[in-house]
């Protein structure tokens, strides 16, 4: 008996120390995927932050860089009739620029609205006229460091470009931006504690800063990440601040065409407050807990039941976790499932108990989609051990697998090792469906959406208010009631195709009305409803295969029709026959599908821009000619690959372009063939 108890109170204390360990253990790991989880998404926020100001500011340089094109042409010397034209012009930039100035060739200020005319100031010196200067054959927007103006007595961003007469240097049109123009963007981001927005110049310049610093403007930054020859567009890094010393994460997005970054910054203190706030509650409930545990197995020693109590409390536990896990025991074979992994997934523990890991993955795998596909726990466990130490290397350990089940959802799969003989591994699901889409929406809205309605809303605003401060005649009052008009058109067509990608997507073609269609007919009605431009022809169609039936929706694939057909107008102004083509492919990955093909005589696309044909708010032409809100390719093929088809293109530049809709054909039972993902 003394033996018996003995042996008893050793289990007991072994019970005791892994009921600690386990305690223990778990809130370490909740600590650290909490502090990891913030960290994370801090990364994420001030990417997309630096991607969305990036985006403004490139706005705004574009319509500078337009305003200095339209006006430097007229310069002649005659600062008179200059200062008319600028007045005339200004309008357009008014809200971003102070100062408009011509330099001579002789580095003379030949031109400014802020100076009198009798002033001849000497500004041979400023980088933003010895630049273009010595480079006379070199046309571009040049973007100067911070500067104190001569004239102005303010500090400015010069944006330039050089005057040409008859092939000479004649010298440089000057546009003056405040720095404050691109830190007071920085004032709309949804910024907390001590965050920080910089623009950094290329050359190591400080070119504008929020919280403002004019101390600071100018200074040079070294050995950022960004500045690396090789470095991406976008990314993140932890840096202590240049003017503040404050240790942050920052995201950074670059514009290499104006030799600008632009980076968001928040303290890494103010990202990990709520941490910290998590960590002494965590801690306080594990002590908490840890002592209940040491109560529990004293009671043990009087009597076994609190053994079952403590079984019965970690199974609620577990049931109401959200995430799921997967044990594995000495043999790695599946030992337990939660009830949320069951939850998450739909496998049974029933069904999974016992089998091997290799087994197991094969089935989770099954459930997924294949090109988010479980890639099992051998990748997993490669990918732990490949840790350096460093806390970002986390996201290497771990993948985003997408099960096939209605209502698509997103998992993040890790892998925890033991060394222990019960456990060799645990398996972890995380529910990241809503996190990952709220993320993808908000980066795609904010850095075009909100990029491409400013400036019709520009328009509108400018227009608006010239109808309320000027006595216009009756013919102006009309001109510029038509331009509101148009503008507003604009913007009610993107908010429409916005609408309608965005159903389309939530739908993912539920409220598609599937059923047999002519594809001849489906053709001539497309052309029929199709208006083409006034002197232009009709769309030509011609038939080149006995097959002419497929299954999809009718109304959509016409929405499809008319958005390609609306483009091979639009991109072939110098007139040309516009053809349609029903089609059929016989062979390889196309085979067994009906093609609608439309070929238009236009302008055509390099392969840079066909790249890019399907991105939202995308348009090939950049001179503002060409109507178009960018958005009518992505609904075509959003329409088509619903229909499990495929839109391919081809085109060269000066010799038009060809679309071809490739739609499933129904066959001689009435069956579509088998929808591609």
């Amino acid at each position: 008996m003394k033996r018996s108890s003995s042996r008893l109170r050793q289990q007991l204390s072994l019970l005791l120390a892994l009921s600690m360990g386990l305690i223990w253990a778990g809130t370490i790991y909740e600590l650290k995927r909490s502090h990891d989880a913030y960290m994370r998404e801090a990364e994420v926020r001030t990417a997309v932050q630096a991607q969305v100001f990036a985006e403004y500011s490139r706005s705004t340089l574009k319509r500078v860089n337009e305003f200095i094109l339209d006006v430097r042409s007229r310069w002649d010397g005659d600062g008179k009739n200059f200062s008319a034209l600028v007045q005339q012009k200004q309008e357009n930039i008014d809200d971003i620029s102070f100062q408009v100035a011509v330099i001579d060739a002789d580095g003379m200020l030949a031109f400014s609205n802020l100076a009198k005319p009798s002033e001849r100031t000497d500004l041979s010196a400023r980088e933003h006229f010895r630049v273009h200067k010595e480079s006379p054959g070199s046309d571009r927007l040049f973007i100067s460091r911070p500067v104190k103006g001569k004239v102005s007595g303010k500090w400015s961003i010069q944006l330039t470009r050089p005057v040409v007469h008859a092939g000479k240097f004649a010298g440089v049109v000057v546009v003056s931006l405040s720095p404050e123009q691109f830190a007071g963007f920085a004032t709309k981001l949804d910024g907390k504690g001590r965050s920080a927005t910089t623009v950094v110049r290329d050359s190591g310049e400080i070119m504008a800063r929020y919280p403002a610093s004019e101390a600071n403007l100018g200074r040079l930054v070294k050995d950022r990440p960004y500045q690396a020859a090789e470095a991406p567009v976008s990314g993140n890094y932890r840096h202590a601040g240049t003017v503040d010393k404050v240790d942050r994460i920052h995201g950074y997005y670059r514009l290499p065409e104006y030799q600008l970054t632009f980076i968001r910054g928040e303290a890494v203190e103010d990202v990990l407050a709520p941490y910290v706030a998590q960590r002494t509650i965590l801690l306080l409930a594990a002590s908490g807990v840890s002592l209940l545990a040491v109560v529990l197995i004293l009671m043990l020693f009087r009597s076994l039941r609190a053994l079952d109590e403590a079984r019965v409390q970690l199974d609620a536990i577990f049931a109401l976790s959200p995430d799921g896990f997967v044990s594995f025991d000495a043999d790695r074979r599946v030992k337990y499932a939660s009830p949320t992994f069951q939850r998450l997934t739909g496998l049974d523990s029933n069904e999974i108990a016992g089998l091997d890991e290799e087994t197991f993955a094969q089935r989770l795998g099954e459930l997924c989609v294949g090109h988010a596909r479980f890639q099992g726990m051998q990748a997993l466990r490669s990918a732990h051990g490949n840790k350096t130490g460093n806390p970002d290397d986390d996201a290497g350990k771990r993948q985003l697998i997408e099960l096939a089940i209605a209502g698509k959802r997103v998992l993040e799969v890790g892998v925890r090792l033991s060394s222990g003989g019960a456990v060799s591994q645990i398996l972890y699901l995380r529910d990241v469906t809503h996190e990952i889409e709220v993320e993808r929406i908000k980066s795609e809205f904010l850095s075009t959406a909100a990029h491409e309605l400013r400036t019709p809303m520009a328009s509108i605003y400018g227009y608006s208010e010239l109808m309320l401060t000027l006595d216009l005649s009756a013919d102006d009052r009309h001109e510029f009631v038509g331009i509101i008009h148009r503008q507003a058109g604009l913007i009610v067509t993107i908010i429409n195709e916005l609408l309608d990608l965005s159903r389309i997507e939530a739908r993912r073609g539920k409220d598609f009305n599937f059923r047999r269609i002519d594809a001849q007919a489906l053709l001539h009605d497309a052309i029929a409803d199709f208006k083409s431009p006034a002197g232009r022809q009709a769309p030509v169609l011609s038939v080149q295969t006995g097959r002419q039936c497929l299954r999809g929706d009718a109304g959509k694939l016409t929405q499809a029709l008319a958005n390609v057909l609306s483009n091979a107008y639009k991109y072939s102004p110098d007139g040309g026959a516009v053809e349609i083509e029903l089609l059929e492919e016989t062979q390889g990955e196309l085979a067994g599908m009906l093609g609608l093909r439309i070929r238009d005589q236009g302008i055509g696309m390099t392969p840079a821009q066909l790249d890019r044909v399907f991105d939202r708010f995308y348009r090939a032409d950049t001179s503002g000619k060409i109507p178009g809100t960018g958005l009518g390719m992505s609904i075509v093929k959003e329409i088509v690959e619903l229909h499990g088809g495929k839109v391919v293109l081809s085109s060269q530049p000066g010799e038009g372009s060809t679309v071809t809709l490739w739609i499933p054909a129904e066959n001689d039972a009435g069956e579509a063939g088998r929808a591609r993902a």
